[in-house]
């Protein structure tokens, strides 16, 4: 692996983490444990922009990969986002993306992701806490909900995904966040570990 291009939203970016998030760490372990040591030189992109949605990652998505990506390099595209695309605004009780339009989006990353021959990995959405949503209303329901569309359609489209949800809920996530969305950097650890775990299982790094 040449290059690693990271996007997604404020968890992504490593908000609330002292350690700079999940992105973060495990840069600094590629850095660490193969740059260093082994004399790689694989370089890690965080594009995380915080309130990102997946239908705005996906209007940039063509742009910022082919800023990055030389022809002969081999690429990996990691998708953490969404969760801000299933809340609902309390302003208006309207869903912030509706389901069609998430899909399309999600769609178009995959495809043009395969037009130049990267890997691409989409992550699961995260539990979230809804007792601590304010203006923008966050509930297990509507993120599981959303998950599902993504499983939907990386199964539809042959994508990798890494199933998080289930998992973070038997481990009572949500009591590491410190608003409706975001890890504490327990929580930044535990996702660095998990993303991590899939990486060296499927011999990407």
């Amino acid at each position: 692996m040449d290059k690693i291009l990271i996007f997604g939203d404020s968890i992504c970016y490593g908000k609330w983490d002292k350690e700079g998030g999940w992105v973060t760490r495990l840069r600094k372990y590629i850095d660490q444990n193969l740059n260093i040591a082994k004399n790689k030189g694989i370089q890690v992109f965080n594009l995380g922009i915080p309130g990102e949605l997946v239908i705005n990652t996906s209007k940039r998505f063509k742009a910022e990969l082919l800023s990055r990506k030389n022809t002969n390099e081999k690429t990996l595209v990691i998708i953490a986002a969404g969760i801000n695309d299933s809340c609902i605004n309390n302003r208006t009780t309207e869903q912030i993306t509706s389901v069609e339009d998430f899909k399309k989006a999600f769609e178009n990353i995959i495809q043009i992701s395969k037009m130049y021959d990267c890997d691409l990995i989409i992550i699961g959405l995260l539990p979230v806490n809804s007792s601590k949503s304010k203006s923008l209303k966050f509930t297990n329901e509507l993120a599981k909900e959303y998950d599902n569309y993504i499983t939907e359609i990386t199964t539809k489209l042959d994508t990798t995904k890494i199933e998080l949800f289930e998992d973070l809920e038997r481990l009572s996530f949500a009591n590491l966040l410190v608003d409706a969305v975001h890890p504490n950097s327990d929580g930044h650890k535990i996702l660095y570990e998990r993303i991590l775990g899939f990486l060296q299982e499927k011999n990407y790094l």
